[in-house]
């Protein structure tokens, strides 16, 4: 089987229909040996931030010399980054020779996998054939009927919960919370929540930790620096201020591990060697090119927030494209007074907002908004600012890469 083919199989799932609950899931685990059982797996529900925590948490374990890996969704940059071996993307042919592995098992079976359920299962017998010492899981969506649900976990952490896939999880944050809260088995670390939410959390777990305030904040566009606890003058690159809460929730957790009778050192000096894509991130100086994977209402406030502290009264352009499911009304009103113009896109998902719809709500708050043909028309237009700020769906972010690296890195990046 090709890398090509390996990913058409998968495809050919996405009209298997979802049958609720865990059944499916643990029948297919059940099918290939429970690797799922085999993993200590630290399992990671929220809303916003659960891949820079993730980040977080595997570069303290990996500097530490242990095997890390980590299951994600959706992908960042590249399908493989799904999945990764301390912080590296699995191979084209390692993919391949997994996903034909599972498509075997698969095959003698009747088993019907949805495509969550299938990377997911596939994610579980690749990481447990790494022998990895721990693996990082992120819940595709909610937590209690979640795929990854099936796994045994030595700890739930749990990111900032607000309101996002409404249709799934509910339509309060109270009941959002009892979905992500379903991840709990015993021990759980939790960021700074809402009163409501943070009950909730209490009253499903019987041992939780949650983060406590940092102090001494400073940010610049190269570094964040905070105290928190005992721990002083903590550097982190991955850029924003909501990035100071994600770092010492990993802080908790690997201070967890450690109790757990791991031996962990230098955590401070593997917060600043974290790196994760599409946080904040400045992936080029001169024009200031900065992307962010904000896609609902929450992210979106702490990208406004973020927008405040960097970019104070500076001209900048927006280049955004969300799936028509979000709440783009509510991301168009925090977001764009603070553009000098927007270019609006649509990325291949078949989940996309087109980009005239997205302008239109766009024109209510700020009248200097172009809806696009093309990520690359949008590319090209917005090099003519010195500040440009990407943000919205990660479906398009691939593509946004690809589109400056023609236009501006050529073969290299600046």
């Amino acid at each position: 089987m090709t890398y090509k083919n390996a990913i058409k199989y998968i495809n050919e799932n996405s009209a298997n229909k979802i049958i609720p609950g865990l059944s499916n899931m643990e029948k297919l685990c059940s099918l290939l040996g429970n690797p799922e059982k085999k993993i200590k797996t630290i399992h990671i529900a929220g809303t916003n931030g659960k891949g820079s925590v993730g980040a977080f948490i595997a570069q303290g374990l990996i500097e530490n010399n242990y095997n890390v890996g980590r299951y994600i969704s959706p992908s960042v940059l590249n399908y493989r980054d799904k999945l990764t071996y301390n912080n590296q993307w699995i191979s084209e042919e390692e993919f391949a020779k997994t996903v034909a592995e599972v498509k075997a098992v698969i095959d003698n079976s009747d088993c019907k996998p949805t495509v969550f359920e299938l990377e997911t299962a596939i994610a579980f017998y690749w990481l447990n054939k790494k022998n990895c010492d721990f693996a990082i899981i992120e819940t595709g969506m909610g937590g209690r009927l979640d795929a990854t649900n099936v796994t045994d976990k030595i700890m739930a952490v749990i990111t900032p919960i607000a309101i996002d896939h409404t249709k799934f999880l509910g339509n309060t944050i109270e009941e959002i919370a009892e979905e992500k809260a379903g991840i709990i088995k015993d021990t759980t670390i939790s960021s700074k929540q809402e009163k409501s939410v943070e009950q909730i959390l209490i009253n499903n777990s019987k041992d939780i930790t949650f983060v406590q305030s940092a102090k001494n904040i400073s940010f610049t566009l190269d570094k964040t620096t905070f105290d928190y606890k005992n721990y002083k003058n903590i550097e982190i690159t991955i850029l924003g201020k909501y990035q100071v809460d994600n770092a010492c929730l990993a802080i908790e957790v690997l201070e967890k591990i450690m109790e757990l009778g791991f031996k962990i050192n230098n955590i401070e000096k593997s917060l600043k060697n974290a790196q994760w894509s599409c946080r904040f991130q400045v992936i080029n100086k001169k024009p200031l090119i900065i992307v962010d994977g904000a896609h609902n209402p929450h992210g979106i406030m702490a990208l406004r927030e973020n927008v405040e502290i960097y970019l104070k009264n500076k001209e900048i352009v927006f280049i955004t494209g969300v799936l028509k499911d979000k709440d783009y009304n509510t991301i168009s009103e925090i977001m764009s007074p603070f553009a000098a113009k927007i270019y609006t896109i649509e990325s291949k998902n078949t989940r996309a907002l087109s980009a005239n719809e997205y302008a239109k709500a766009i024109s209510k708050y700020n009248k200097n908004v172009e809806s696009c043909n093309s990520i690359l028309y949008a590319v090209k237009s917005a090099l003519k600012y010195d500040n440009i700020l990407v943000f919205g769906s990660l479906s398009f972010i691939e593509e946004i890469y690809k589109c400056f690296k023609e236009v501006i890195w050529k073969d290299t990046t600046k």
